[in-house]
């Protein structure tokens, strides 16, 4: 079964070469829940019930979850690293200012400006965040995907191109040096100001706002 996919007709002008393209989306079909993944996990050749496995999967994300708030990384093999990030705020060091490591609001300039001693706070947001490695990397990912658009999307299609569209196949080598998205999500954990994400993409590719087909 194929990834299946829509197309979203970028309309930010603020984005250099992207204007007026179609960039994919992934169509998802639902989401499963920890006991639904049980029963499918169940279903393939394994000597553990569907309540068996899910007690064991409840643990895994109780556990993971408290290992990551002490300050570990936690790697599940072939999945991803697991890891606490944090979004921070800027702090005003200066002469008598106040500050803590703990949660809460920035402080406004002028607010500091007014009175230096007001308590500051380091840290706005506290999240997990989950590093692909092994068999879920991108490398690996774009290798065992195949992709073909949604009916509603290849009828888009054939009516601007007055062509049909192809299907992506299994195993294929990405053309024309693929892999990258414009707009994706990019770098560290912590840039500018503690964000994840830089750049400013949609959920899968493409560069910003768009309407989707």
């Amino acid at each position: 079964m194929a990834l299946e996919l829509n197309l979203s007709k970028n309309t930010n002008e603020t984005i250099q070469g992207t204007f007026g393209k179609y960039y994919p989306r992934v169509e998802y079909k639902g989401t499963m829940n920890t006991l639904e993944l049980a029963k499918h996990m169940a279903g393939h050749t394994t000597s553990f019930s569907k309540g068996e496995i899910n007690g064991m999967l409840t643990d895994l994300v109780s556990c993971i979850k408290e290992l990551c708030l002490l300050g570990y990384v936690v790697k599940i093999d072939d999945l991803g690293l697991f890891k606490c990030s944090v979004e921070g705020n800027g702090l005003t060091l200066v002469s008598g200012a106040k500050v803590s490591a703990g949660v809460g609001q920035q402080r406004k300039d002028e607010e500091l400006q007014a009175n230096p001693a007001l308590q500051q706070f380091a840290v706005s947001n506290v999240k997990l965040i989950m590093q692909a490695t092994g068999e879920t990397t991108m490398d690996q990912m774009t290798r065992e995907s195949s992709t073909s658009f949604t009916s509603k999307t290849k009828q888009l299609i054939k009516s601007l191109t007055g062509s049909d569209a192809e299907d992506g196949q299994e195993g294929s080598d990405p053309v024309n040096g693929g892999g990258s998205s414009t707009g994706s999500d990019t770098g560290g954990d912590n840039n500018g100001g503690g964000g994840d994400n830089n750049g400013g993409g949609g959920d899968d590719n493409g560069g910003g706002n768009g309407d989707d087909y």
